[in-house]
């Protein structure tokens, strides 16, 4: 019985000895009375030294036992070896770690054994990770600006609130969808080329536009800025898209644009209009080789009718010319007031020849209607100077228009030399 009495004292003794080595906070208490029997040199730094005392007094500020003691997990029929949990002191307000398990003391009574380990600053960053989470939830639901990421094929794994209300879809309708299925029809295949071009790693422009098709059917014009979403091996596995709506943008665009090009008097294009629109229809000329002609009109009689009628009926008769080229021509034409009393005419695939003697004549005849109409309040006249362009070199339109200013010029001579000889005879 000695012998068995000091092995036991030899055993205590070293378990104590571990007990003191270790960093963790270590106690013992009697699961009866509640009383601390045993702690350990960082736990008294941390509350005192409490052997004697009550555990809940001392380690909660207590004064009846915890309603989250761990004694029925660790004692009796149903108990478990070790019972691990987490929990936040009253005291210190520190997060522990406690392993809960029975020890048959130095007397022979079955104790409780906890060892706390200190988690606090884990429980600050998981803290600090959920609020951020949280808060980057709310930003990317709530953001001013939308939002989507797709996979390598394209097709959605996330979109935030603001884009689902921006086009007027529910979530379910949108996730796994191919955000091409999204976008006008009209650009699908070259929005689809360009994400694989960026699926390969090729440089493209991460900025651009897009028209995308709400749910109601009606069009929605956004800006794109996108980047690659990469793994840790750093290979592309998809693409975060943010999208800002820019429909009142470019609607403003178009109306000042139009503003732009567009002569006041008239409401024909301007010079600038004319050069502008004048331009891509070269370019185009030159891939296709479908020639167009360029007529230059001139009024021969404004400066005369402004003198004697006023620049009322100036204005008045240069709004009926205007009618007169928009009745005369396709819409797919070009007319355009580029001077006081002059206007230029780009009729697309006319190749010249009759085509553009039918053109002329049709305006001519509807200048005489005109005319006849009017009964001589006041007469229109134009001169008319053509060119030909079949993109078969590079050209101007400032060369194109002057060409056709040279020929109505002369045809401007002309007829002053023809009516000079008719009063010459009538004299």
């Amino acid at each position: 019985m000695k012998k068995k009495l000091v092995s036991s004292i030899k055993e205590y003794q070293q378990l104590i000895s571990i007990f003191n080595s270790l960093d963790e906070l270590i106690y013992i208490v009697d699961p009866e009375t509640y009383k601390v029997l045993y702690v350990n040199p960082i736990l008294i730094k941390t509350f005192g030294n409490v052997i004697g005392k009550k555990c809940y007094r001392v380690f909660q500020n207590l004064n009846k036992p915890c309603s989250f003691c761990t004694n029925k997990y660790i004692f009796g029929p149903d108990a478990k070896p070790v019972y691990i949990w987490e929990f936040q002191n009253k005291v210190n307000k520190r997060w522990y770690r406690c392993i809960d398990r029975p020890l048959t003391w130095i007397d022979g009574r079955k104790v409780r054994f906890e060892l706390a380990i200190d988690i606090t600053d884990k429980k600050l960053l998981e803290e600090s990770l959920r609020k951020s989470q949280q808060r980057y939830k709310d930003l990317w639901d709530n953001a001013p600006v939308a939002y989507h990421i797709v996979d390598r094929n394209g097709t959605i794994k996330d979109v935030n609130k603001t884009e689902l209300k921006m086009l007027g879809y529910s979530k379910k309708e949108m996730l796994g969808k191919q955000i091409f299925d999204f976008i006008i029809p009209s650009q699908r295949k070259a929005a689809r080329e360009r994400f694989m071009r960026k699926m390969k790693g090729e440089k493209v422009d991460k900025d651009y536009n897009r028209i995308y098709q709400r749910r109601d059917g009606t069009f929605l014009y956004v800006s794109i800025y996108d980047v690659p979403e990469k793994n840790e091996k750093g290979e592309i596995i998809g693409m975060r898209t943010a999208m800002i709506d820019i429909s009142e943008l470019k609607k403003m665009e178009e109306t000042l644009k139009e503003l732009s090009l567009k002569d006041e008097l008239t409401g024909l294009y301007n010079r600038r209009g004319f050069f502008t629109l004048a331009e891509q229809e070269i370019r185009r000329t030159q891939r296709s080789k479908t020639p167009f002609q360029i007529l230059f009109i001139d009024f021969d009689n404004l400066k005369i009718i402004n003198d004697t009628k006023g620049h009322v009926a100036g204005d008045e008769v240069l709004k009926k010319l205007a009618e007169i080229l928009r009745d005369t021509f396709r819409k797919s034409d070009i007319i355009a007031r580029v001077g006081g009393d002059e206007f230029g005419v780009l009729a697309a695939e006319v190749k010249g020849g009759k085509q553009v003697s039918v053109l002329i004549d049709r305006l001519r005849e509807k200048i005489r209607a005109f005319n006849k109409k009017q009964k001589n309040k006041y007469q229109i006249s134009i001169s008319i100077g053509t060119v030909r362009y079949d993109g078969n070199s590079p050209v101007t339109i400032d060369r194109l228009l002057a060409e056709a200013d040279r020929k109505m010029y002369q045809e401007k001579i002309a007829k002053y030399k023809l009516a000079k000889l008719s009063n010459e005879k009538h004299v």
